[in-house]
């Protein structure tokens, strides 16, 4: 790995090694991807979507309380999730009254989750801050992506079209806010066997308990 991005960060906490990593980026960034190549090493992850999607499943009083408040985000009894996104995305009022009912829920499993984790864990969240599940980590890391590739991602994923990927895009905080509140930033627009790497050599790097000064060596101007 090339730590030019990020070994600054990894200098100062060279004698910290975290325990609770929150794991970011906006939808279509790549971080799924990420979170299921931390999983596949061997890390323990906490995916705050899954966590919702097991909430609010079909069938579950989480989904009735949903479809309750937007019966429009319906299809053939149930939870339609690709539509219920682009409503909110248009409607603050009613983002802000779905974040009400599902924050809460998703917030108090995670913390259940974490209670007592004696290992590494991954907290994979797409909205760590605006959950303030952020609170809740050691460190955080922004998986970045530019727009134009989270759009055609987006596109392709959930058959919706550009204007409503962008109102998707656009319903969260910005890319430029989650960066700058986290403490690592990995690109995903690179070759995906580069991107995986560069994800894994810095979660082993954050979470190495070390007992002097770690192997980074900054460039010149960097010192």
């Amino acid at each position: 790995m090339k730590y030019n991005r990020n070994q600054r960060e990894l200098y100062e906490r060279k004698d910290r090694a975290a325990t609770a990593i929150g794991l970011t980026g906006g939808i279509g960034s790549g971080k799924t991807v990420a979170t299921d190549a931390l999983r596949d090493a061997g890390y323990r992850v906490i995916d705050a979507d899954e966590i919702s999607r097991e909430l609010f499943a079909v069938g579950t009083d989480g989904e009735r309380d949903i479809l309750e408040l937007f019966p429009q985000a319906e299809k053939c009894g149930k939870l339609d999730r690709a539509k219920l996104r682009v409503i909110i995305s248009d409607d603050a009022d009613a983002r802000a009254t779905l974040n009400k009912l599902t924050h809460p829920r998703i917030i108090a499993e995670v913390q259940k989750l974490l209670d007592g984790s004696q290992q590494p864990v991954v907290l994979s969240a797409p909205l760590l801050y605006e959950t303030s599940l952020s609170r809740l980590c050691d460190a955080t890391v922004c998986v970045y992506c530019p727009r134009r590739l989270r759009i055609q991602r987006i596109c392709a994923r959930d058959g919706v079209t550009p204007s409503d990927a962008e109102r998707i895009i656009d319903s969260q905080i910005s890319d430029a806010e989650r960066a700058t509140l986290s403490d690592y930033i990995v690109p995903s627009d690179v070759p995906l066997e580069d991107f995986v790497k560069e994800i894994l050599d810095l979660f082993d790097a954050i979470t190495a308990e070390t007992d002097g000064d770690r192997d980074i060596k900054l460039e010149p101007d960097w010192e």
